[in-house]
């Protein structure tokens, strides 16, 4: 069965840094963040301005803007 390659943008903020890399349909988000080394409980993902779940699938070509969070004192 052949697996169908989708090219995804992510971006990083507040880095400021743009990937563009490819994957296979039906993805995870959560897979692509441990290909990237980073860890989900430091990041909000947003697709289309609208957060979305680390365990999110991803069917189509889209842009991922990836948040890094800070918290404590």
């Amino acid at each position: 069965m052949l697996s169908i390659q989708l090219k995804i943008k992510i971006k990083i903020l507040p880095k400021n840094i743009t990937n563009e890399i490819e994957i296979n349909k039906g993805v995870k988000i959560f897979d692509i963040l441990k290909n990237l080394d980073l860890k989900p409980d430091n990041i909000i993902i947003l697709r289309n301005n609208t957060p979305v779940p680390v365990d999110d699938i991803i069917d189509d070509d889209q842009e991922l803007t990836l948040i890094y969070v800070a918290s404590g004192g």
